[in-house]
């Protein structure tokens, strides 16, 4: 009897909580919205500013690197030679200044008591400028092999993570060729789109979480960043015709975290 009468609780409990459950999901009503989209990740291509052998490569692709830390050196013995050759022009053309300038002083005091002819005084100011010239182009020179000479390191403009080498030590590189790319440590960013009547739901600053495929129950958090104001024609991947017709408005969700799971280009769903 005492059987009978624990059976008949349970299956008493399991209707109740069935009916509480099945009053719940018909009584709500979820306004969540989900849109598919695509991580965007904008990655910097770094470049030599003059062409060489490469000398040192310092990192490798998935390495860590900070701003303005050195990422490969370029065969530099020629570089070199050349800031001493110039800075001893540079040091000649100073002393012909010199000379120059105090041949120039003394005609011109010369001059002042006639005891100079016009044309020796006309001949030293010449030489004087030319002098003058001289050295400003010097100068010139100077600074642009010292600054050769620090482009043979190739420093990176940003903090973040090597995605791809391109080049191997000895070999030639021209100028303005990408010998690294490297994705910046910033907000990761999710382009989607939606229609008029979803947007009418969702404004800037407005909380998303985004998931993928690969890891289930895993939640990046993130939030609205950017709403276009101009409608766009639906992306092609999308094949209905009926959604092929409708003008969707593109939107940018900034990922709130740090998220190495999200990669260029991977699927993911958004929800708001």
């Amino acid at each position: 009897m005492r059987k009978v009468t624990v059976r008949a609780g349970i299956w008493t409990a399991a209707i109740l909580c069935a009916a509480f459950i099945s009053f719940k999901c018909f009584w709500s009503t979820p306004d969540e919205i989900v849109l598919n989209g695509n991580v965007e990740i904008h990655d910097v291509n770094v470049s030599f500013r003059i062409s060489g052998r490469i000398g040192e490569i310092l990192v490798e692709e998935g390495s860590k690197v900070h701003e303005d830390e050195t990422l490969a050196v370029l065969v530099n013995d020629t570089l070199s030679a050349k800031v001493k050759l110039v800075e001893a022009q540079l040091a000649e053309a100073q002393v012909n200044l010199e000379n120059a300038k105090k041949n120039y002083v003394r005609y011109k005091g010369l001059m002042k008591n006639k005891s100079a002819s016009e044309k020796a005084y006309d001949t030293a100011e010449t030489e004087y400028k030319v002098a003058i010239a001289k050295v400003e182009s010097a100068k010139a020179a100077h600074d642009t092999a010292v600054i050769d000479l620090q482009d043979a390191k190739l420093k990176s403009p940003v903090s973040g993570v090597v995605l791809t080498r391109s080049f191997e030590k000895g070999e030639m590189v021209s100028a303005g060729v990408p010998v690294f790319s490297i994705v910046p440590n910033e907000q990761i960013r999710i382009k989607t789109f939606a229609t008029e009547a979803v947007l009418s739901k969702i404004k800037c600053g407005d909380k998303a979480h985004v998931s993928i495929v690969s890891l289930p129950g895993k939640v990046f958090n993130g939030h609205v960043g950017f709403i276009s104001s101009e409608a766009e024609f639906t992306p092609k991947n999308i094949e209905t015709q009926e959604l092929r017709a409708t003008l969707m408005y593109r939107i940018r969700v900034l990922v709130d975290e740090p998220a190495p799971e999200l990669k260029q280009g991977m699927p993911v769903t958004v929800r708001f």
